[in-house]
């Protein structure tokens, strides 16, 4: 996720503003001039002025937009030539005729001070506040409370608004940074959990069954397996996964029985994607392949019992398969932390705005400050594949457990 920047940012923002505020005040100078006009004593000049205003207002309402992140020595210079030409526009009312016949309003002349101080902050807008100030002062002929007044609003104008669109800017900047920054640990974390669920259980399972004479063919063929998938992981960083199947599958075979390990790691979808759909398509039924997970009690390992609403659970297809997967890693860390023979109980219920599936042991259970400690230590069962994935989808987890008495882990998913 990002932030727009450039013309279609803050600054672009400020632009846009500026050129709202050009006809704006324009506007406002024809309807108040055009009144009494007639009366200055050159008022053809008066019209040739306001003709100059609409066309350069035109100019910087078109240019200064369209070049800004472009071309900044252009509209650097485009902004000192408007700075320069509102100052002369200042100084040009004078001939048109005595002040008290006709006003011609300080007000669009204030746009070059707005400008300067867009693209240059506090210093670009003082200095060209200070021209502007010198203008006027030309234009009276005296310094009187009038004249020192408007200058004191070119100077305040320029001041504030240059530093208000710096400051908006460096925020922009600050909060783009972050929110990549934002992206690239969300990116990490999803490459870490799709590794974990894959190739670190793969090897992981290697570890512990090779001495127990686990066969050659089928240590190669997981090789191969997880080599596919990460170079498939690798080729397309940002798709749903694509590896942690055959890992669990097979991990679950020799840990938690073959066809039960197997079928649980279809049922996540994360190697076959088989998560049963339900109407349209756009939600998923999260019953059925959370009773795949269920299995009898064996010699080395405790069963595992599923508890459901006794009709369809209905989530997002990608939010199913992200649940499914979670519960999952929940269960297989029953198997390989709780202890031999520990049992796992999941039950899933159905609170309308939100889904609520909850883990339960009756194993050794861990000390406080254990699943943090783990994480640090590198074991991210909990912290990416459990933790991390219900995080994504808007949801949080509640680990509960105490040495001896078991742990408890409640998945909570808003719809």
């Amino acid at each position: 996720m990002g932030i727009p920047q450039g013309p279609a940012g803050v600054r672009g923002a400020l632009w846009r503003s500026l050129t709202v505020y050009r006809w704006v005040s324009l506007a406002y100078a024809v309807a108040l001039v055009g009144q009494t006009l007639g009366q200055a004593d050159r008022p053809a000049l008066g019209v040739t002025l306001f003709g100059v205003m609409t066309a350069w207002s035109l100019v910087m309402s078109v240019l200064a937009p369209a070049i800004d992140g472009r071309c900044p020595r252009l509209l650097a210079v485009l902004v000192a030539a408007d700075v320069t030409l509102c100052a002369a526009m200042v100084v040009l009312t004078l001939p048109v005729g005595p002040r008290s016949g006709h006003v011609l309003p300080g007000m669009w002349s204030a746009g070059g001070v707005l400008g300067a101080a867009l693209l240059g902050g506090t210093a670009g807008g003082l200095v060209a506040g200070l021209l502007l100030s010198i203008a006027t002062f030309v234009e009276r002929g005296v310094v009187n409370d009038s004249s020192i007044g408007t200058a004191v609003l070119f100077l305040l104008s320029g001041t504030i608004v240059g530093y208000l669109s710096r400051t908006a800017l460096v925020a922009e900047t600050a909060l783009a940074d972050l929110l990549a920054a934002r992206a690239g640990d969300a990116e990490r974390e999803r490459l870490a959990r799709r590794v974990h669920d894959g190739v670190l259980q793969a090897l992981a399972l290697i570890s512990r069954e090779a001495p127990r004479g686990l066969p050659a063919a089928e240590v190669a063929a997981m090789a191969a397996e997880q080599e596919a998938a990460l170079r498939e992981l690798l080729r397309t960083p940002a798709v749903a996964p694509v590896m942690a199947g055959a890992a669990g599958g097979r991990s679950g075979g020799r840990s938690g029985g073959t066809t039960a390990g197997r079928t649980a790691g279809r049922a996540t979808g994360r190697s076959g994607g088989r998560v049963p759909r339900t109407g349209s398509g756009i939600s998923a039924d999260l019953v059925e392949p959370l009773l795949r997970l269920a299995r009898p009690a064996a010699p080395g390992r405790g069963a595992v019992t599923v508890a459901t609403p006794g009709a369809p659970v209905p989530l997002g297809v990608e939010c199913a398969r992200e649940v499914v997967a979670a519960v999952e890693a929940t269960v297989d860390n029953v198997a390989r932390h709780a202890g031999p023979g520990a049992s796992a109980w999941v039950l899933v219920e159905d609170d309308g705005d939100r889904v609520v599936v909850t883990v339960r042991d009756d194993g050794v259970g861990m000390a406080a400050g254990r699943p943090e400690q783990a994480a640090a230590e590198g074991r991210l069962g909990l912290a990416v594949s459990v933790r991390g994935r219900v995080r994504e989808l808007g949801g949080t987890v509640t680990v509960t457990s105490r040495p001896g008495a078991g742990t408890e882990v409640e998945l909570r998913v808003p719809r």
